[in-house]
């Protein structure tokens, strides 16, 4: 006798017409943006869709219905499941909001099902009550509901390691820790390099994201590091996240980031005054910036948050890797084209207005309160904190090149 099979069924009220909620179905950034942690969708019939989250749990299948803006249908395959089942969308309009009604079939009732049934009701009632979140106030609840270290990352690469003369290769490396948190509080400095929290191997950011899997504010974690040469460990609590209160008007938010890049240039031309085009030149080592390629990596920074807003406003922000390091030979070439200290400042100034104009035409993103607020946070949670610490670099580097 073949074994029957059952159905889950879901419903969620959405603030927002089908039209928008679609894309969160539809689109590998949609789903991104409100379930998982990467994606790759193709919306047609006979298409094929990876999802996967930092857990390392995945699914997969192939695209059986889009019926743009009402329905989406799939097969469905996790990580682990016994066999395939299936997932159907339905968005109906609602006093002009959606009805989202989710139906997970094909579960068998015996042996690994249960397990199965079990963790996909738990993943859908997760995902749908943030699905709820990002189209009402724009919060994702998988931020504002994970822990954090307090500090604020920066590259890490093998030449790097050797400056600083640890003896690994992969990690995090601290640029600076955030005032009052954790990282702060049990004495972590900039340049340590962190290799291993609660057993979990870091590597990268997917890592620290995954060794805070289902923890909270206030847990205890063992984090291992290097300080130089010296592997250290220290138990560390873990903070609350910082949610800064941010608009979900992207020309609003284009003026608050006029305001904080105007204290940014301000500070940085007062700091640069007077320094010659030499000192400014300087190396403090073979690996260590100059003042000039600093402030040139401002200058691909901004590039970089046009390239992402730009990204999220056509429905496609690529994925990035774990692992991160700037390109020198890129900073060289903006220093080769702008050769001197007023040219570079000048371009940056330019640069982070054109970032603020490229907002104030970003109205396609106030249907997208989730991406709208995840853009907020970058800008808003610490402002000017990248200008700031790589002002600090530059200062080094002056008087390093001073002192030789």
């Amino acid at each position: 006798m073949a074994e029957e099979h059952d159905e889950l069924s879901f419903s969620q009220e959405v603030d927002a017409p089908p039209e928008d909620v679609f894309y969160a179905f539809a689109t590998a950034q949609g789903w991104r943006n409100w379930m998982c942690d990467s994606a790759r969708f193709e919306a047609r019939p006979g298409g094929s869709y990876q999802l996967a989250w930092n857990s390392g749990w995945y699914a997969s299948g192939t695209v059986r219905e889009v019926t743009r803006p009402e329905k989406i249908a799939l097969t469905w395959f996790g990580m682990g499941d016994p066999g395939p089942t299936d997932v159907t969308i339905k968005l109906k309009e609602k006093d002009g909001k959606t009805l989202v009604e989710l139906s997970h079939s094909g579960f068998g009732q015996k042996g690994d099902w249960v397990e199965t049934r079990e963790e996909a009701i738990k993943g859908w009632e997760l995902g749908l009550e943030n699905l709820k979140s990002i189209f009402s106030t724009g919060e994702d609840l998988r931020f504002t509901r994970r822990p954090l270290i307090g500090f604020v990352p920066s590259d890490f690469n093998e030449a790097i390691a050797k400056e600083l003369g640890v003896p690994v290769t992969k990690g995090v490396r601290i640029d600076r820790t955030i005032e009052g948190m954790g990282a702060e509080q049990v004495g972590l400095q900039s340049n340590d390099v962190i290799v291993e929290i609660d057993e979990v191997p870091i590597t990268g950011g997917t890592s620290i994201t995954e060794a805070r899997q289902g923890k909270r504010a206030g847990d205890l974690v063992q984090v291992v590091f290097y300080r130089g040469a010296e592997r250290r460990e220290v138990e560390m609590e873990l903070s609350p996240p910082l949610v800064a209160e941010v608009p979900l008007d992207p020309v609003v938010l284009a003026e608050r980031i006029r305001a904080v890049n105007a204290e940014v240039m301000t500070a940085l031309r007062a700091l640069l005054d007077g320094i010659s085009e030499a000192e400014a030149d300087f190396n403090p080592s073979p690996e260590a910036w100059s003042a000039k390629e600093t402030l040139a990596h401002l200058i691909v920074s901004e590039m970089g948050w046009q390239d992402w807003i730009t990204s999220l406003m056509n429905d496609n922000e690529p994925e990035y890797g774990e692992n991160f390091t700037n390109v020198r030979a890129r900073l060289q070439a903006v220093v080769a084209v702008t050769p001197t200290i007023p040219e570079l400042l000048d371009r940056l100034e330019k640069g982070k207005e054109e970032t603020a104009v490229l907002l104030d035409h970003a109205d396609i993103l106030k249907s997208r309160k989730g991406v709208l607020w995840g853009i907020s946070q970058a800008f808003l949670q610490l402002p000017g904190i990248h200008d700031r610490t790589h002002m600090e670099q530059m200062q080094a580097a002056i008087e390093a090149g001073r002192e030789g």
